[in-house]
């Protein structure tokens, strides 16, 4: 659901009216439920306002009226939002954006999956500053976060980071793939008999997507889900490529001039990184964010493209690297006796059950 909300003049974190948003949090679960939490969220949560540019985002929690039974109905459950930027305008410095969850799809689907701003609400109350309504029923989840997570697995993590740069066909993605593949093709001046096996490990390498390039039995490619033998010519390769390619190039050559870059997009890749390895490294997650200097330089667009991707990529790896040490017993987590402390399924849909009586 989907409302517009009249001017909020206040933008920054010390200049918000907390009674006013809580007043407007409120008037929008009227009839619908009952608020549980409500925080500053985004740049005021992690730190990394930039003055002039950054909106106001406020997230939270509420308790619907009829509560979900199943997996399938909590998905189902509506989450709210509220903006007051007209229509589906870009958001400027002075809009104010609200989003409230439904208390089952957040603790027993999003938490779960992994959903990055799942995570970053379940440890919001840690920056105080930032929180504006808490009710004591949610006391028990705040106060034991890691029994609500999965750090076993990172795929809910890569898949967000890599979605924030697919478009620029960042490393790790199917355009990326495409992208990497077409231009060592284009530029390597082979032999026209140079056969497709022959090169065949190389472009894997290359491509840096082991989900969306492989290496086929007869020595060809199974690229972006499109098989090619490994007896073809490379030159029909890159013919075949061109189609696929075709209304992104420009904008992924761009990119790597610097061009036209969602800044803000990829900064918000590096930050679930960052995040994912301090769970990983100390068992917790502080706001404001100790990597919020280096949000912001990327946010400014003061580092390149290459950069930023080399931060994402080799970060996602590292987290991997981490997760099946853990898994080889090689590594023991600060904090963690396992990477599997969270809740089994039927606990979780119990927590919000006994929320639900504490709130009747």
């Amino acid at each position: 659901m989907s409302t517009a909300w009249g001017s909020i003049q206040e933008a920054s974190c010390g200049e918000v009216n907390a009674a006013d948003l809580a007043a407007r949090a409120r008037d929008f679960v009227a009839g619908q439920g009952t608020l549980l939490f409500l925080t500053l969220f985004g740049s005021s949560l992690y730190g990394t306002r930039w003055e002039g540019h950054s909106d106001l985002d406020v997230r939270g929690v509420f308790l619907p009226r009829v509560s979900a039974t199943c997996r399938e109905e909590a998905d189902r459950q509506k989450c709210l939002h509220a903006s007051t930027a007209p229509g589906r305008q870009r958001n400027a410095h002075t809009d104010t954006d609200m989003d409230l969850v439904p208390l089952e799809r957040w603790i027993c689907t999003m938490l779960p999956r992994g959903d990055t701003g799942a995570l970053d609400l379940l440890y919001a109350p840690v920056h105080a500053a930032c929180t504006l309504v808490l009710h004591p029923a949610l006391h028990r989840v705040f106060a034991a976060p890691l029994h609500f997570l999965n750090l076993a697995s990172g795929a809910a993590c890569r898949s967000y980071c890599l979605g924030q740069g697919n478009t620029y066909g960042l490393a790790g993605t199917r355009l990326g793939a495409l992208y990497r593949v077409y231009h060592f093709l284009q530029e390597a001046s082979l032999p026209p008999e140079t056969r497709l096996r022959d090169i065949a490990d190389k472009l894997v390498a290359l491509a840096q997507a082991p989900d969306y390039c492989s290496r086929t039995e007869d020595g060809g490619l199974l690229l972006a889900g499109q098989e090619h033998m490994g007896l073809t010519k490379t030159a029909l390769v890159l013919e075949r490529l061109e189609r696929p390619l075709r209304g992104h190039m420009e904008r992924m050559e761009a990119a790597r001039r610097n061009e036209g870059v969602d800044w803000k997009a990829l900064s918000h890749a590096v930050r679930a990184v960052r995040q994912q390895e301090e769970l990983l490294l100390t068992g917790k997650l502080v706001y404001p964010l100790a990597c919020r200097e280096e949000l912001v330089a990327i946010k400014q667009g003061r580092l390149d493209f290459a950069e930023v991707e080399q931060l994402i990529v080799a970060g996602l790896a590292r987290l991997e690297t981490l997760r099946a040490e853990v898994r080889a017993g090689t590594r023991t987590l600060a904090g963690l006796p396992n990477p599997e402390v969270r809740l089994a399924d039927a606990a979780l849909w119990q927590v919000c059950q006994e929320i639900r009586r504490s709130c009747s």
